[in-house]
């Protein structure tokens, strides 16, 4: 089995992501390490220690991602733990090497960026405290164990500018954040909205089969297939009997009712490949792929039986629905509309012969 870089959970896999380019970011704050050791203002010891550590931590969260032990954190991402690592990364560089100090200095920030993918202000504010007080230890330290000169003045503005650099990119940080929280919330919005709209275009709203155009444009592939040599198919054309009487004895209400079970009866009776759909009114059409008329018969016949022996709560005890079937098969040289007069003058003559049956033609 092939070892598969990113995790098949879309949220780890995206977690993953991010933390790639946390890792881009850590090739290139590596590669002003060894600039800074070429130009002599590091020693090789502080260069391999500070490469060792980036090593480390990129094994170290790759591995968190990918054993999925990340997930027992508050936040996932790990947004908070990466940034403190690599802040840590880079303040124990500038510790030993007080000449590289200025070099590093606007890269000390760096990674106090990447909480733009998850963080909000208020949580920028608070990590960009901890990374201001990383600093001032850092220069604290140095200072009272000699690893570097003392030079009050050079401290002072160094931490001032990383106190006003670091506030500034948390609040920067978290207007953008909430931006794009906002955006991704908008596209979720719009998303649904779509599906809403594509399902009201082929979808009919009282009982959520399909509708007239949908059907049209299903019998369109058919018929297409069928002539460059598939398989026949068959079209179904259901009548609910008496519907009208329902509508005046018991309202329009019952009658809404009455076509939502009679859609619903239908939907679990027939099979699976065949398509059902609301053509007008009280009359329904179910298209049957690869179907010739026998099976097309049997499979109406069933659907007839289903709906006769299902009872309706809008209407009185004893009050059952019945439907009458027409069904035909697609002829050589024939197209849908001849089709479907044929199936729609089998519905009539069941009408006329007493309702409550299937009549075929092929």
């Amino acid at each position: 089995m092939p070892i598969r870089f990113f995790p098949e959970d879309r949220d780890q896999a995206l977690r993953v992501r991010r933390y790639l380019i946390a890792s881009g970011t850590t090739l290139l704050v590596v590669l002003v390490y060894c600039v800074c050791y070429w130009a002599g203002l590091m020693a090789w010891p502080v260069l391999a220690a500070g490469i060792a550590f980036a090593a480390v931590r990129a094994v170290l969260f790759y591995a968190l991602f990918r054993t999925g032990a990340n997930r027992r954190f508050r936040d996932p991402s790990l947004t908070t733990e990466q940034i403190v690592f690599a802040t840590l990364n880079t303040a124990l560089v500038m510790f030993f090497a007080e000449q590289a100090r200025p070099a590093l200095l606007p890269i000390y920030v760096v990674p106090f960026l990447f909480g733009v993918f998850r963080l909000r202000t208020r949580e920028f504010l608070g990590l960009g405290l901890v990374v201001l007080l990383i600093f001032a230890a850092m220069q604290y330290v140095s200072a009272h164990l000699g690893f570097a000169r003392v030079d009050a003045a050079r401290d002072m503005v160094d931490f001032v500018v990383v106190a006003v650099v670091v506030p500034w990119f948390a609040v920067f940080g978290g207007y953008v954040n909430g931006l794009r929280t906002e955006l991704g919330g908008a596209n979720r919005k719009l998303k649904a909205a779509l599906e809403r709209i594509e399902k009201i275009a082929i979808r009919d709203e009282l009982t959520g089969v399909y509708n007239r155009h949908y059907l049209a444009e299903l019998l369109q592939q058919e018929k297409a297939r069928f002539d460059r040599g598939g398989a026949v198919f068959s079209v179904c054309m259901l009548d609910i009997d008496h519907f009208k009487a329902v509508n005046d004895a018991h309202g329009h209400g019952a009658g809404d009712a009455v076509l939502r079970q009679f859609a619903e009866t239908v939907q679990s009776a027939m099979r699976r490949a065949d398509v059902f759909g609301r053509y007008g009114g009280e009359e329904f059409l179910l298209v049957m792929p690869q179907t010739a008329l026998d099976g097309a018969a049997a499979s109406a016949e069933r659907i007839r039986a289903a709906v006769e022996s299902c009872a309706c709560a809008a209407l009185p005890a004893g009050r059952r629905v019945t439907v009458t079937i027409g069904v035909a098969t697609i002829a050589a040289g024939e197209d849908n509309a001849a089709l479907l007069a044929r199936a729609d003058e089998c519905l009539y003559r069941g009408k006329a012969a007493g309702r409550n049956r299937v009549v075929a033609v092929g």
